[in-house]
Formats: structure tokens, sequence, C-alpha cells
């Protein structure tokens, strides 16, 4: 008799069937990544643009701007356990990870255009307004990003093939880091050269990536149907049913998962380390090194390059010697590459190479490797708990990722504050100056080196979670 191994809440597929469905094809990692392209361009924007969008074309003190920011990330951190649990919920005609995926891109779109838009208000409504904002645009990236995770678990349960759906992944997401990192600079330019204001060159350059990252989200929703058929019953999570402190208290017997006090810790400290480069990085190609606008863009389009020329060296290490240590050696090597910028400084074109080198690195390594590690922690869940919880486990990592991107901005925001940078101010102070120097290079060797130590302590390796998987089949003969 065929056995059958749930895969979610409403969704069974024979075991016997499994072993087929684990090796995937060119087209499903094609479908899936795309809309790793619209999850990098709103990301991106956000995190790379936001802070000085917010210092310098809206005027608003560092300071404030990072308060913004932290707002915006505590917002996020609290709507992605209820994400998590409505995902979970899901089940329609159009497959029970899907419906989601379309339903918040549209709004992520729109919210998209409209953060980056300065408005004709009082200055004193302006916080109001960009925190509000900002509330609906995390909304609507957690509402589509969670269950977009979930769907990466339910292509494979082989450890290979899902590392390799995530690199795939990740060369999607740098294609879509790369065009955020040129297209709105040399829209914005463009725009200007047109007798543009700048402010309504930012809006539209911020409305032609909204519209991108939606219809790249979409492409993964219209040809992921096989891998997320039409459930038999259909059910949508009722207000009535979201229980708050049910959820946050599922979120903390999550937490109490033996390995993911270390997950916690190694992606708390990651993400910090990735707000902090990705919003300082434009500040200090800006000011420090005084590039042109193609500059910045070049060399952003080149730290976003970083990530798609170390894909398929990060495929073959993991491969060899297991994603943990894969992890731990490309850190090793940002850790000592930006300690040694910071003693020679960065001033002539080999050392901003380096440095373009090294902060690619560091950003890219994360979504690389990381969400096939929590996709591996669900396995490990199922195992332990007999509970099938990828949306919740999956937001929980959304969670970490908003609470640590706020402490990364407050801290920007801070010490670029005490610094006394001016946001209206073509040239800044030699200590401004510093201080953004010192965020682009020491503050992230800090956090690296506790990610660092928190990935050598995980304990699933691959040989694990082949045991892991082994005890899961057999208790469903």
């Amino acid at each position: 008799m065929k056995k059958e191994t749930l895969i979610s809440d409403k969704q069974f597929i024979r075991t016997d069937e499994l072993k087929g469905n684990n090796h995937l094809t060119a087209k499903d990692y094609f479908v899936y990544g795309s809309a790793s392209i619209g999850d990098a361009l709103a990301y991106s924007m956000v995190g790379s643009f936001l802070m000085f969008f917010l210092t310098t074309v809206a005027e608003i003190k560092p300071g404030t701007a990072g308060s913004i920011m932290a707002f915006g990330a505590v917002w996020n951190a609290f709507i992605n356990p209820i994400i998590g649990f409505c995902s979970d919920k899901v089940s329609t005609k159009l497959g029970s990870r899907r419906p989601m995926v379309l339903l918040f891109s549209i709004p992520l779109a729109l919210s998209m255009f409209l953060i980056f838009s300065n408005l004709p208000i009082p200055t004193t409504f302006k916080p109001c307004y960009y925190g509000l904002i900002l509330m609906v645009l995390w909304t609507s990236y957690t509402g589509f990003f969670v269950p977009y995770l979930a769907l990466g678990v339910i292509y494979t349960d082989d450890y290979n093939e899902r590392t390799k759906l995530r690199l795939y992944a990740s060369a999607f997401s740098t294609l879509g880091v790369a065009t955020t990192m040129t297209l709105p600079t040399l829209l914005i330019k463009y725009f200007k050269t047109l007798d543009f204001s700048l402010s309504a060159s930012w809006s539209i350059a911020s409305a032609v990536t909204g519209l991108l990252a939606m219809v790249s989200i979409i492409i993964t929703f219209l040809f992921s149907g096989e891998k997320d058929p039409p459930c038999k019953e259909t059910e949508l999570p009722r207000i009535a049913d979201i229980k708050i402190k049910e959820i946050f208290r599922e979120y903390l017997d999550i937490a109490k998962l033996g390995p993911m006090k270390y997950l916690i810790l190694a992606s708390t400290a990651a993400l910090i380390t990735y707000a902090i480069l990705m919003s300082d990085i434009v500040y200090f190609l800006t000011y420090n090194l005084r590039l042109s606008p193609i500059g910045i863009s070049t060399a952003l389009l080149a730290r976003a390059m970083v990530g798609v020329v170390t894909i398929p060296i990060v495929s073959i290490c993991a491969e060899k010697f297991d994603k943990k240590n894969t992890i731990i050696l490309f850190y090793t090597i940002v850790i000592l590459g930006l300690i040694f910028l910071r003693i020679v400084g960065i001033d002539n074109i080999f050392e901003i190479g380096l440095y373009i080198f090294f902060a690619g690195l560091c950003t890219s390594i994360y979504w690389q490797l990381i969400p096939s590690i929590y996709y591996d922690l669900c396995d490990y869940d199922y195992v332990e708990n007999k509970k099938n919880r990828q949306g919740a486990i999956l937001s929980f990592q959304g969670l970490i990722e908003a609470a640590a991107w706020g402490i990364g901005a407050q801290l920007l925001g801070i010490i670029l504050e005490i610094s006394g940078f001016k946001g209206g101010a073509a040239v800044q102070s030699s200590d401004a100056l510093n201080g953004i120097f010192t965020c682009t290079t020491l503050l992230p060797v800090f956090f690296i080196l506790i990610s660092t130590y928190a990935i050598y302590k995980y304990p699933i390796t691959r040989k694990v979670h082949r045991e892991i998987l082994e005890k899961s089949k057999a208790a469903n003969r």
C-alpha cells in the first residue's frame, strides 16, 4: 500500500512520488527564482536608498529617519507572525501558498511608489506619513515573501536540491539587486535632465521599480501551479481565528527548538550587518569617495555582481564542505578584508575594488545559504513535534529580519547624527566622514564575528538532516 507524507495542512503526496519530485528541472529553478527579483527590487530599494532619500530629499534629520526605519521594522516584526499564521491556513483552488503571493504583490508596488514620494506636506507631519506608508510596504512585502519562502519547502525535501533552489533564487535576487543599484540612479539623472524636480524624479524611479517587482512576482504565481496544486477544500483564515497571544505563543515554542537559538543569533547579527552596509554604502560612495551618479551606479552594480560571480563557488563549497562550513569560510574572508581596509584606508581604485568585493560578498552569502537552512529546520520541527509549521517558521526568519533591520537602521542613524552628518550639505565634516567609514568597516566586522560563532555552533549538518528525513519517512510508514 502506498504511504502518504504530509506536505502542508491540506496537501498530501505519496512518498514513492516524493523521490521523483526531489529532482528539480531548469524550469522549476527559473519559475521559482523569478519572484526573488521582486523580493530584491523591493528590499534593496528600501534598504539602500530609503535612509538616503529621507535625509537628503525629504530633509528629515538622520536620527528621526533612523527612528522611522526602526518603527517600520518593529511593525514588520509584529506582522510577520500573523502573516505566517495566515499563510499556513490558506487552502484554495489556486493552491495554498500562491494566492497570498499574488494578492500582496499589488500593494507592494503601490507602496514602493508612495514611500519615495516627497509630498508637499508640513515637515512636522512627514515622519507620520513615511511611518504609515512604511507599515503598508512591510505588510505587503511580508505578505508576499513568507508564503513565497514556504512555497520553496514544498518544491523538494532533498538537502542538495534545496541548496541549489536557493542558489538559483539568489542568482535572480542578485539580478534584482543589480537592477535596483543602477536603474533608479540612472532614471533620476535622466529625468532631472528633462527638468523634472529631484522629488519627481525619485517618484518616477520608484514607480518603475515597484512595477517591475510586481511583474516578476506574478510570473512565479502564474507558472508554479504544478508545485502548488489546487487544494481539495477551500479554507481562508478568518479574523476571528487570528489570536495574537496564541500566535506569539507558537513563536515562543519555535524559538525553543534546539537548533533555533543559534539560527536566531546568526541571522540577527548577519542581518544587522546587511542593513548597515546596504544603507551606508550609498553615503560612503557619495560623500567619502565623491563618485558621480554614474560612478555610484557602477559601484553598486559591481557589488551586486559579486553575488552572481560567487554563486558557483558557493555551490561547490556547500556541496563539498556543507552549508555551515561554507558560511564560516566566506565570513572569515569578509572579516579579514574589512579589517585590512580599515587599517590601510580606501583611496585608490584597487582599494575601492576590494571594498566593493568584500561588501558584495558579505551582503550576498546570507541570502545564498541561510534560507535553505530554515527549510531544513521545518523538517526537524516535523520530526520532533509532528507539526507542519512551514509558514510560521519561515515568517520567524522574517521577524528576525525585521528586528535586525530596525536595529541596523537605528544604529546607522544615531552614528550619523552623532558624527554631525548634514543632509542638505554637499560636503560633510571630517567627523561625519569618519562615522560613515566606521559604519561600513568596523561595525559590520563586530556583527559578522557574532554570526560566524553562532553558525559554528548550529547543529544541523547534511548528515544530521539525512537522519531527520529517514525518521520522517519511518514515522509515515
